[in-house]
């Protein structure tokens, strides 16, 4: 089992990437589940409580996924929803702590928000990508697991990408 997380700031293209990935991989994907949660509930008034829930839902969409796939790319993990609780209500919920700590990825890959700005009604923070970006940074140079930065547009993202995962010795 290989699994892969993709995370940064939004509007860094993400899910754009997992997708492109995982097809190019031939592999196991699972979609960011905040969109899916948001498509019915909404969005003005969440509060800490539905943070909680998108990420125990994601958590447990992606187990579902490693069931079936022995490698498997996520458009998201834990940690998007620990610094989005910590921005947006000031801490993180050990809930989120707790899923963090009982999800094992092999890699993970930190899109910069080299990206124009993408208008989205679920995108709350047009103005500190590059805050929110430190933020992941100084998350992942503080734990185990590998990582490595990807930059670029298009075609040039999706390369990185897989450099990047190459020279974390990741082979899918």
């Amino acid at each position: 089992m290989m699994r892969i997380a993709i995370v940064g700031p939004e509007s860094c293209g993400k899910s754009t990437l997992g997708k492109a990935l995982a097809d190019h991989f031939q592999c196991g994907y699972v979609a960011e589940y905040a969109r899916e949660y948001f498509a019915t509930h909404s969005h003005q008034n969440y509060d800490l409580h539905a943070v909680i829930t998108i990420a125990q839902t994601q958590y447990q969409q992606e187990n579902a996924m490693a069931a079936k796939h022995a490698h498997l790319i996520c458009d998201t993990s834990p940690l998007v929803c620990r610094i989005w609780a910590q921005v947006k209500f000031g801490h993180c919920p050990t809930e989120i702590e707790q899923l963090e700590l009982a999800t094992c990825y092999d890699g993970i890959l930190l899109c910069a928000p080299d990206l124009p700005w993408q208008a989205d009604p679920l995108r709350e923070n047009p103005e500190n990508r590059a805050a929110l970006f430190d933020i992941y940074l100084q998350h992942l140079n503080a734990g185990s697991t590998p990582f490595r930065i990807v930059t670029g547009h298009g075609a040039q993202r999706l390369a990185c990408a897989r450099q990047q995962l190459s020279t974390m010795g990741i082979d899918l």
